[in-house]
Order: structure tokens, then sequence, then C-alpha cells
């Protein structure tokens, strides 16, 4: 379990899958999220997926987005797929047997983008509790038996957001609490993994201000080349404090 406030929650469902382990993201900015895990972990299959409805528009609106995804579909032969909604995520993710579904399904930092919400705080909550509500309902559709979601939030949000309501009222059990900076095997899998963390190349690390804490948390993967991005992308002309993410929470079903 994480200090308070620095950490990531799991709900659970039950059974055990001896299939290749697979893993979707969503909402995943400039897919350095997904891309980092499967750089950590090759032998997994993991899935990008992405609310912008091209490549093309991924590249405008992220400045890496363009060598991120060619390293997924060409080195990886992962799947970016696109126009994903992270509240229907059924309605572009085929997984009707077994074998098509996931073993985890995950979201870091889920957020409307809505600037009118900023001003009322409880507004805000409400409708990000909905969001967070319509995310587990989704996710849980494409999830394997035993399956788990996974969500990355920051300071009080999973507090103010009531994402233990949300989590309870769709069905989910909450197992687990991990600091974003531990090990991913700590979290990602549900036993000790028999995947083996993989070596950090050289060119893996993202930029020093992603891994030293400068936005506010330590993520494990910002070695392997994540770095957690405002919706905005390079379009985001503001100031980086507004991307603080200090005391970031996963959770996990």
């Amino acid at each position: 379990v994480g200090m308070p406030g620095d950490a990531a929650s799991i709900y659970h469902t039950n059974t055990e899958d001896k299939m290749l382990f697979k893993a979707i993201t969503v909402g995943d900015g400039d897919l350095s999220f997904s891309l980092a895990l499967k750089r950590a972990y090759p032998q997994i299959s993991v899935t990008a997926s992405t609310l912008l409805e091209s490549r093309s528009e991924l590249c405008r609106t992220y400045s890496n987005a363009n060598v991120t995804s060619k390293e997924l579909l060409e080195q990886w032969k992962e799947r970016v797929i696109y126009g994903v909604d992270a509240t229907k995520i059924e309605e572009k993710i085929t997984a009707e047997s077994e074998e098509q579904k996931f073993d985890i399904v995950l979201f870091n930092h889920p957020h409307l983008g809505d600037k009118a919400l900023l001003e009322s705080e409880k507004r805000h909550a409400e409708r990000h509790y909905v969001l967070l509500s319509h995310y587990f309902y989704s996710a849980k559709s494409i999830l394997k038996n035993g399956g788990r979601i996974h969500i990355c939030l920051c300071g009080l949000q999973p507090q103010t957001w009531k994402i233990w309501n949300a989590a309870k009222n769709a069905g989910l059990q909450i197992v687990a609490e991990e600091s974003t900076a531990c090990p991913v095997h700590k979290w990602l899998f549900k036993e000790k993994p028999s995947y083996e963390l993989a070596d950090v190349q050289p060119h893996y690390p993202s930029k020093r201000k992603y891994r030293n804490g400068k936005l506010g948390s330590k993520h494990f993967l910002a070695r392997y080349g994540y770095r957690h991005r405002r919706t905005g992308g390079d379009l985001f002309t503001g100031s980086e404090f507004e991307i603080n993410v200090e005391r970031m929470d996963s959770i996990i079903d």
C-alpha cells in the first residue's frame, strides 16, 4: 500500500488466465504510456487507443506522436485505435469472445477538458464522477473474466470525484494501492509475473522534467519514455504548474 495520497488503487473480479497478457490503454495522449509499457514488458500485448480521430490529428496535437505511434506499429507490431471514447469503448473495440478481451484496461488522468467546470468545484467533481462511472461500466465490457480496470488520479481527486462509490456501483472491488513510482509489476499483474522487465535502452528515458518530479510526481515508466501530457498537447500555452500531478493515485479493477 502506498503512502496516503500517493497511491494506486485496484479493483478486481476473479479467476486465472493462462493466455497472453493483454493490456489496452484509453485516452493515452501522445501514446507514450502505451509505448513505455510495451518497452518495459515486450512479451505482453499492448493495444493503444486515443479519442483523436486519426494519426494525422494525433501528430498535429503532440510533436512526439509520430515517433511513438511509428514505433508501436512498426517495431512492436501493436495496434493503435483512433476515435475511442473511454465511456463507450465497446463501440470501437470488438471483444465478444474471451480470447478477444483484455486482462487490464488503463486510463491515466481522465479529464473532461471543460474550462467552464473550473468555475464550480462541486460541478467539476460531479461531472468527473459521472465520467468515471461510465468508464468503469464501459471498460468492464471488454475485460476477461478476472480482468482489472486501472485509473490514475492525483491530489484529492479520488475523494472529491467519489471514485470508491463509482467503482462500487459498477460492481467493482478495491484490492490494492501502489505508488506510481513503484515498479509496474506490483500493480500490473495479479500474481508474480512470468514476464521479465526489459532493460532500459539509452534512447528510452523521457525528458528530465518528466522523470525528476518537476511536474509533481515520478512515474516508474518515465525511464521507458512515458511523459504525462495535457489534453491540449503541444497546443497548450499555459504554465507547467497547471499540469502538476503531485500525489498521483492509480486505481485498478
